[in-house]
């Protein structure tokens, strides 16, 4: 929410990660217009159906990093997904055929997974005021990271461990985490040892990305955990339709939800299919249940995605100004500002997780990609 114009990038270094080496044969692609370095291909899974499956772990020509890419092909369309494990565990492209759905970063030489692509947002999706929240009698303090707030969390800038990719006959999954171990700057932070890991897996329904917090700590862990994708304008804006079939929405201050919820009217109602160019939003929709996904539809490129969730995922924000070549469609598990509306009282609208001590929480999201007219 506020969020960046697309030429702001962070200007700092790129974070370095460890390669992998793999081996197989299949044909391999650049990223990038300027290509990439070394090449490690994975091996391609026999057809079982009306799909095969086969990825890509590549050097980055420009920042040095390591990217992997999930293929899915078959049909009349592929679908690639690209990840940055150094930046964040970003998804910072999804293409189905020749459509690129998300917008990704112009080279990955300055990206540090913060800004576009899909910054995954961890423990603390949105703002907090100040940067300070308290939990159970224990104060946390995440600094200032945009004007005079935190914003988004503390993994999306970071570099993730990850396995080498699996892939089969049904699909192609890779995994990646990261640590909040004592002695680390995360851990200190966010005091509780533990693991937050995403698989990432392409099969014939979609993408499907599960998160999964273990909790190593001899105390509850509160958290929340959302995605944050900058879709794309492949073609006009007003070509682009959006459903959200929400149940309410928080009542604001200054970009901070006050526990208040209101019913759906006017601008908030998108329980029926909107054009995107009309929607200006920045705002959080509640009661997001799995049998009632938001969808967003491309009509000019004959593309429908809809944004499947767990229930865990109970909020969504949207967030769509005309002056951005992007929009956002976020699927979150709690609300902004949850640790602190969860301290208020308003424990059922912050949506806030609590995993208990030598606990494990969890859940997905799962993007359906499918052509309007196959």
């Amino acid at each position: 929410m506020s969020y960046p114009k697309p030429q702001d990038f962070i200007d700092r270094p790129a974070i370095p990660a460890s390669g992998i080496i793999l081996t197989g044969a299949i044909l391999l692609f650049t990223f990038f217009p300027s290509g990439c370095g070394q090449k490690d291909p994975g091996t391609q899974a026999p057809a079982t159906g009306k799909f095969t499956y086969n990825f890509r772990v590549e050097k980055d020509s420009q920042s040095g990093h390591t990217v992997v890419a999930l293929v899915r092909q078959g049909g009349k369309r592929s679908l690639e997904a690209r990840i940055a494990p150094y930046a964040g565990a970003n998804l910072f492209g999804l293409s189905y055929g020749e459509t690129e759905l998300i917008l990704g970063p112009a080279s990955l030489e300055k990206f540090d997974g913060s800004r576009f692509g899909t910054p995954v947002l961890y423990p603390t999706p949105c703002r907090i005021p100040g940067g300070k929240f308290t939990f159970l009698g224990r104060k946390f303090d995440f600094g200032i990271n945009r004007d005079d707030t935190h914003i988004h969390g503390l993994v999306r800038n970071r570099p993730w461990q990850y396995e080498p990719p699996q892939v089969d006959g049904n699909g192609v999954s890779f995994r990646t985490w990261i640590e909040f171990a004592p002695g680390s700057p995360l851990y200190k932070k966010f005091g509780y040892d533990h693991t937050l890991s995403l698989v990432y897996s392409l099969d014939e329904r979609g993408l499907r990305i599960a998160y999964e917090v273990e909790n190593r700590a001899s105390e509850p862990l509160p958290y929340g955990f959302g995605f944050h994708p900058y879709f794309n304008y492949p073609g006009a804006r007003e070509e682009v339709f959006l459903t959200v079939p929400a149940a309410g929405y928080m009542v604001m201050e200054n970009l901070i939800p006050t526990g208040g919820i209101e019913k759906l009217a006017g601008k908030y109602d998108l329980r029926l299919p909107a054009r995107v160019a009309d929607v200006v939003l920045d705002d959080v929709f509640t009661g997001i249940v799995p049998d009632h996904p938001a969808t967003i539809e491309w009509r000019v490129s004959g593309v429908r995605f809809t944004l499947n969730a767990s229930k865990e995922f109970t909020h969504l924000i949207v967030y769509d100004q005309p002056e951005n070549p992007f929009f956002c469609v976020e699927n979150l598990t709690c609300s902004p500002d949850a640790h602190n509306l969860y301290a208020k009282g308003f424990q059922e609208e912050s949506g806030l997780k609590i995993v208990p001590p030598g606990g494990k929480s969890g859940g997905w999201v799962r993007y359906v990609v499918e052509g309007m007219v196959e």
